[in-house]
């Protein structure tokens, strides 16, 4: 019991620190640093080779990055980071609490192309 209202709590401070987050990276920006710490987040949700990682839940979310070639008139974000995938990661972050898992492009470690997003939501549409 004791042990079930620890992780309780510590759950309750990530999440509160990742909205703290969330509001400072809205007007500085999210770092490359930043960015790898929600992909190390999530691929670490991925229990098994990607391959055979099939979730029922799979999350679509768009990286937002703000820079010069968006309009911007300075890179506010980093390279293939944004406020998007913060957003998702308090998503994937609730999931997880309550013992759901997903999928997102996030969940793609290197050197696999992020692109099986898509195929992992072309069959899950052909199971409905």
């Amino acid at each position: 019991e004791l042990e079930a209202r620890l992780r309780t709590v510590r759950d309750k401070l990530m999440e509160a620190d990742i909205v703290e987050q969330v509001k400072r990276q809205a007007k500085d920006g999210v770092t490359p640093e930043e960015g790898q710490v929600v992909r190390d987040l999530c691929q670490a949700q991925v229990d098994r080779p990607i391959d055979e990682y099939r979730p029922r839940v799979i999350i679509s979310y768009a990286t937002g990055t703000r820079d010069t070639w968006h309009g911007y008139e300075h890179d506010l974000d980093g390279e293939g980071c944004g406020l998007g995938m913060k957003y998702c990661q308090i998503v994937v972050r609730q999931l997880e609490r309550v013992g759901i898992q997903c999928f997102s492009g996030l969940h793609v470690a290197g050197g696999y192309n992020w692109r099986i997003y898509f195929e992992r939501l072309r069959v899950g549409i052909q199971c409905f």
